[in-house]
């Protein structure tokens, strides 16, 4: 009786902690990633990032996106979010254009930074919202272009990024840095933001659900 009672412990203590990581996994309350507020201009000024599943439809992930301060007429801003899964790095993104017309781009898949548009296996895909009034950005994305990951599997080294393009500043020989420190020095903050706060820190890990 003794020896029942205290596997029951041993199995209790061993499991509490993954069962309490899988519950409170993907929502915005305890998202993967988190960033500081006010290190870039509010419209690119990742709060939180967070993934999650819904089990009448397991054949997609979701990734949330939340930003500071939305606005509605602000051009040319990228979002994006990545992570590793199997060895492989995967990502998210969208760009958006020009409100007034409505362009916007949304992509997912296996992401290689070098390539051209990401990669051969980097698709754009059709499913994707932008909450203005929340500053919640949304992707929902077919599994079979993430590496077809199994419930249990798990997908680490998450992070994310955004930030504000200038066309025509490009055009005329200006790098991203270079803006960017002008923005600094002009108006006081970044036009780019990194969740969490450094490029070579990563989010806590997800675990795949369905």
């Amino acid at each position: 009786m003794r020896g029942k009672i205290v596997g029951i412990i041993i199995f209790m203590l061993l499991t509490t902690p993954l069962l309490s990581t899988t519950a409170n996994a993907g929502d915005e309350e305890n998202p993967e990633i988190t960033d500081s507020d006010d290190d870039a201009f509010g419209n690119i000024d990742i709060k939180s990032v967070w993934f999650w599943e819904k089990s009448e439809e397991p054949d997609c992930l979701f990734v949330c996106m939340k930003i500071n301060e939305p606005k509605l007429y602000k051009i040319q801003q990228t979002f994006a979010v990545f992570w590793e899964y199997n060895g492989t790095i995967y990502g998210c993104g969208t760009f958006i254009g020009l409100y007034i017309i409505g362009w916007e781009s949304w992509s997912a898949g296996e992401y290689i930074n070098s390539a051209p548009a990401g990669g051969p296996n980097y698709f754009e895909i059709d499913k994707g919202t932008y909450d203005k009034s929340t500053g919640i950005i949304t992707w929902k994305i077919p599994k079979d272009i993430l590496g077809n990951p199994n419930p249990g599997d798990v997908l680490t080294k998450t992070w994310s990024n955004a930030f504000q393009r200038f066309g025509f500043l490009g055009l005329i020989g200006l790098s991203r840095p270079i803006i960017d420190q002008m923005a600094k020095i002009f108006f006081g903050n970044s036009l780019w933001d990194y969740a969490p706060n450094e490029s070579n820190e990563y989010g806590l890990d997800y675990i795949i659900q369905y």
